[in-house]
């Protein structure tokens, strides 16, 4: 259920329906938490912010370590800016930016599946 309190609290509304990121965050292949050292925002309102920053846990999966640094693409948004509807749940910038930690949910190949990424205050 914590999947339907991160999807209630986030910037934009999701129009898929709850068990399609559900189903993400069980089927991915790497949960990590990462140290958040830099986030470059979009040009425009919205797009992609690149989370860099180093791996301090694994939750599960072989592929990152500890220690090893990381390049995450996050769907992300600033204040005001109106996405297109659709089932991607975009962080907001400012908030995003001074995260010092986040948890990614990712595919094989060391992608966010289905915009799975949760900002963190503390390491957990």
């Amino acid at each position: 259920m914590a999947v339907l309190a991160t999807l209630a609290a986030g910037p934009a509304f999701a129009l898929m329906p709850p068990y399609v990121y559900e189903n993400a965050r069980r089927d991915a292949a790497s949960i990590i938490v990462l140290r958040v050292k830099t986030v470059t925002t979009p040009a425009g309102g919205y797009g992609v912010c690149l989370v860099k920053g180093v791996v301090r846990r694994v939750e599960r999966g072989s592929t990152f370590k500890p220690g090893m640094a990381v390049a995450l693409d996050v769907p992300c948004m600033k204040a005001g800016a109106q996405p297109p509807p659709g089932g991607t749940i975009y962080q907001q910038v400012d908030k995003l930016v001074v995260s010092k930690y986040g948890r990614a949910w990712l595919d094989a190949e060391g992608h966010v599946v289905v915009s799975q990424y949760e900002q963190l205050t503390q390491l957990p």
